[in-house]
């Protein structure tokens, strides 16, 4: 009976360190950032073990000297563990692989030369966190004299929770690595792709001309006049509306030229401020213009030695033509804020879809600059005026898509091609490409393009539906010719409703039935 109450205390406290253990257990669990853990740990650390300070260290795997740290002081008066005492206390750990117990610093064989600095660090327990046979962190626990030392059961709860805290740290050590690598993953495929698409686009291009579509006449004439322009080194002024391809001529005639191994830079010179322009054309010194906390090269020196495409070249600013004009004739920057000039050599090749005439007479573009530019003149049809490309174009560019989609080669019907030959395209190829990319997307699963699927725009009422100068035969054939496409449009234009087509045509269901039949119509737009 005398022994049953001990007993019963040694079950009680037994008991509460299960606890005490359970619980840390389940927080640190719900937690993944790694210091947080840590702190959690070593906060519970010193709280049950009635510590003054405590640290927690993890460990390199690839040098032990390197540690993550996380520190806890009691009395935030107190100074943090001395790094003598850490280092040797570390030290012997990391040797012995095994928990360190002090009990009198001042008076342990193994540290002689240490002191306990009066106390502060009079007892020590320092216990190693192994996970299947690595020790990846330790857990260091200090008293002062003014406490009784450590036992053996502080020594036994700090090796259970170090080695039951272990697996949970390492856990969450390897996820953040992971997320880490799969970030730097991420940034590195990232720039791949860019890079990528930067090659594939100067590949293409500086291979040839293939990349540039187009049979019509007035497309021969651009070709031709581009593979000239590309045997020398004058300046070359292209104009046309935009979304014509004046990049993709300039491109051509830099990647065929003797300049195709050095840098094609591309700038628009309608989207910045006169500063912001002349800086990025020309570079700056430190303190230039408010921002400007460093040097800075400009455009004309990054193409050194190659070409420099200036893109929208009439909405430049007169005093950016002037500096332009002056690199031009002397091949002369200066950047904003200095006082030397720097010789470059650079081809300049600029496009604008303004009437640069028209600009020199209402005084918003210099003649000067206009002559120097526009050595070599090349003049882009609108897509309009090259009707015969659009097959050519809308074909290259559905391969293309079917590759990218990982699709069953598009078609087109030929009633939706008879609309888009039809149609004006006042936005040119850029419209064109960009409507093939958006019915390549919501088209049927055959892959069969309709002119269900082509945008409303095509179907205005203003758009025209038959070409009449080209009209041929008696008046007759060019009214029921005029007739069909009109009915065409109509029923394309509301996905072959017959009803509503009547009613907006003016005609009765039947009558507009039977010359549906008779001008052999196929509805097919649902």
């Amino acid at each position: 009976m005398g022994n049953s109450e001990p007993d019963n205390n040694h079950d009680r406290d037994i008991l509460n360190e299960f606890k005490i253990i359970l619980n840390l257990i389940n927080r640190i669990c719900a937690i993944r950032e790694t210091n947080h853990i840590m702190d959690i740990i070593i906060s519970e650390l010193i709280s049950v073990t009635d510590s003054d300070q405590g640290v927690i260290n993890l460990i390199s795997s690839e040098d032990f000297r390197q540690l993550s740290t996380v520190v806890r002081v009691l009395d935030r008066n107190d100074n943090m563990i001395d790094r003598a005492i850490g280092d040797s206390v570390a030290g012997w750990v990391i040797k012995n692989k095994k928990l360190l117990f002090v009990e009198d610093l001042d008076n342990d064989e193994r540290f002689r030369g240490l002191s306990s600095m009066n106390g502060i660090y009079q007892s020590v327990i320092c216990s190693p966190m192994v996970v299947r046979g690595d020790m990846i962190g330790l857990i260091t626990l200090v008293r002062n004299s003014a406490k009784n030392p450590y036992d053996m059961n502080h020594c036994r709860l700090v090796g259970i929770i170090s080695s039951q805290t272990a697996q949970v740290l390492a856990n969450a050590k390897l996820v953040e690595e992971l997320a880490e690598s799969n970030r730097l993953l991420e940034v590195s495929l990232s720039k791949l792709k860019d890079e990528n698409v930067k090659l594939k686009s100067r590949v293409g291009i500086g291979s040839g001309f293939e990349s540039i579509i187009g049979k019509s006449k007035p497309m021969k004439t651009v070709l031709s006049l581009t593979s000239k322009c590309s045997m020398n080194d004058s300046s070359v002024l292209i104009t046309g509306e935009t979304g014509t391809g004046k990049e993709l001529i300039a491109r051509a005639i830099h990647y065929n030229s003797d300049r195709k191994d050095k840098a094609f830079v591309v700038i628009n010179c309608s989207i910045k401020t006169e500063t912001l322009l002349e800086s990025e054309l020309f570079g700056h010194t430190r303190g230039a213009f408010t921002g400007a906390v460093k040097d800075k090269k400009g455009l004309f020196k990054e193409a050194d030695g190659g070409t420099i495409f200036l893109d929208e070249i009439g909405d430049a600013p007169l005093s950016t033509q002037a500096a332009i004009l002056r690199v031009i004739q002397n091949g002369e920057i200066k950047p904003l804020g200095s006082t030397r000039t720097e010789v470059v050599n650079v081809r300049v090749i600029s496009a604008t879809n303004k009437n640069l005439k028209e600009e020199i007479e209402n005084k918003l573009f210099r003649e000067d600059l206009y002559y120097r530019l526009a050595t070599f003149h090349i003049e882009l049809p609108p897509l309009r005026q090259r009707q015969s490309d659009i097959p050519l174009l809308i074909n290259h560019y559905l391969k293309d898509l079917a590759i990218k989609l990982q699709r069953e080669i598009f078609r087109v019907s030929p009633e939706a091609l008879d609309v888009l030959l039809k149609y004006s395209w006042p936005g040119n190829i850029r419209q064109l490409e960009n409507e093939m990319e958006r019915i390549a997307v919501t088209c049927d699963p055959d892959g069969i393009i309709k002119p269900k699927d082509l945008s409303q725009e095509f179907f205005s009422s203003d758009q025209e539906f038959i070409d009449l100068e080209k009209g041929e035969g008696d008046l007759k054939k060019i009214v029921e010719e005029v007739e069909r496409n009109v009915i065409k449009r109509a029923l394309a234009k509301n996905r072959g409703n017959i009803s509503k087509t009547s009613e907006e045509l003016g005609l009765t269901r039947k009558g507009l039935t039977n010359k549906v039949n008779r001008y052999g119509i196929e509805i097919d737009f649902k």
